[in-house]
């Protein structure tokens, strides 16, 4: 594990996070007598580095993000779909 203040993590930031990424130690920060541990996220492709089928992938397996099970979005709605101009826009809103 790296172990650091937080005044030599400022000065030297870039080189550190570097050195996490590569070697793949926890990094523990503290500071006025507290400290932080941060750990290198796991190993996988980079976004750069992936098909726009898999990228798609990793984000569905995310699932629905907090909050979503409140929405009253109605997936089978498709009222949206076509252009009306003589449709107003508060005919398209819901009660």
């Amino acid at each position: 594990m790296i172990e650091v203040t937080a005044t030599d993590l400022r000065k030297d930031l870039f080189n550190i996070l570097d050195r996490v990424e590569r070697t793949g130690e926890s990094l523990r920060v503290s500071r006025r007598g507290r400290s932080i541990t941060l750990k290198p996220a796991t190993a996988g492709k980079s976004a750069a580095d992936m098909t726009p089928q898999e990228r798609f992938d990793r984000w569905m397996a995310k699932g629905p993000r907090q909050g979503a099970e409140n929405s009253n979005y109605d997936p089978s709605d498709t009222s949206h779909w076509e252009w009306d101009p003589e449709k107003k826009f508060k005919d398209l809103l819901k009660p």
